[in-house]
């Protein structure tokens, strides 16, 4: 949220400022540009991995339905 409004904010801020000519207005729009894109490509890396450890602790946890289910069959 803070990588898309620090984009909004630079589009409405300096973009205005930077409209004489095309190459001034790409230029001055593309480092934020940039950074938005960057760091949605860290924030979704992140959120893969922050996935894929919650899954892994899922998996290792054991499952109690198991254990019970192994007592009850010992038990007959």
């Amino acid at each position: 949220m803070i990588i898309l409004s620090a984009f909004v904010l630079a589009v409405g801020i300096v973009l205005p400022a930077n409209l004489d000519s095309p190459a001034q207005a790409v230029e001055s729009v593309l480092m934020p540009l940039t950074f938005v894109g960057l760091g949605t490509i860290l924030y979704g890396i992140g959120m893969h991995l922050h996935l894929m450890h919650l899954n892994l602790v899922r998996q290792l946890q054991p499952d109690r339905t198991d254990d019970q289910r192994s007592d009850s069959e010992s038990d007959n």
